[in-house]
């Protein structure tokens, strides 16, 4: 099995779109998208600096919903009790204790 690690950084909006076209021209046939967690600070300047933005969340679902390959969206739950949120196209918010 070939594994290949990415990061992909650049504006939001197209975020999405770039991961989706990048995995059709690789022929991808499983993905993992993750999400970085900001610190509080971040999340409440960006909730007061910015009206209108694609969150991370959104650029999640449209791999989910866009990719052709099988696609896993991977999110850390929380802090204090650990663990993952792992959401595909038929399963939503699966805790996996990690």
């Amino acid at each position: 099995m070939k594994v290949e690690i990415r990061r992909l950084e650049g504006k939001e909006k197209e975020k999405g779109e770039k991961i989706v076209e990048e995995a059709k021209k690789q022929q991808v046939t499983f993905l993992v998208v993750g999400e970085e967690k900001k610190p509080p600070v971040w999340r409440l300047v960006k909730r007061w600096g910015w009206k209108k933005r694609c969150s991370q969340a959104g650029v999640l679902k449209y791999c989910l919903e866009k990719a052709s390959c099988m696609t896993i969206a991977v999110k850390p739950k929380n802090r204090k009790l650990g663990g993952y949120l792992i959401t595909t196209k038929r399963h939503k918010n699966f805790w996996l204790l990690a």
